[in-house]
């Protein structure tokens, strides 16, 4: 049985902090590690590490910079379009296929990430920068 991307997989580490009002947002650097045999689950995305370095709640999470694939795995013409998803405190990834026929046209979002899809696929240590806000 394949193992599933987990929460544990994060190594997480702030970089950042800046306290706005009753607001404190973390800028914090995660890396996927050890991800060799483990695949994208069959449903609610990757979980996050549940602090991302706050001490009591998170609101919200801003995507700064997601996992982008290196390889041809993914399409020549396209990418992953990564979306937090708040009730599951997870990143769901979305195929995106590249515009083909009219210029300036925005990608297309072509469904959640298969169940065989791997970070190994993103090359070493593949890393995830966000914006958790929160206390």
């Amino acid at each position: 049985m394949a193992t599933k991307l987990t929460a544990t997989f994060w190594a997480e580490s702030v970089e950042d902090r800046v306290i706005y009002g009753k607001q404190k947002r973390n800028r914090v650097k995660l890396t996927l590690s050890s991800t060799q045999g483990a695949f994208y689950p069959s449903s609610g995305g990757i979980p996050l590490p549940t602090t991302l370095g706050m001490v009591r709640n998170i609101d919200y999470v801003n995507i700064i910079q997601g996992l982008h694939p290196v390889s041809a795995a993914t399409g020549a013409a396209g990418g992953i379009h990564w979306n937090y998803v708040v009730s599951q405190h997870a990143i769901k990834g979305y195929w995106e296929s590249g515009a083909t026929s009219t210029a300036n046209a925005a990608p297309v979002l072509q469904g959640e990430l298969p169940t065989t899809w791997n970070p190994s696929d993103l090359g070493d240590a593949p890393v995830m920068y966000v914006e958790a806000v929160g206390w």
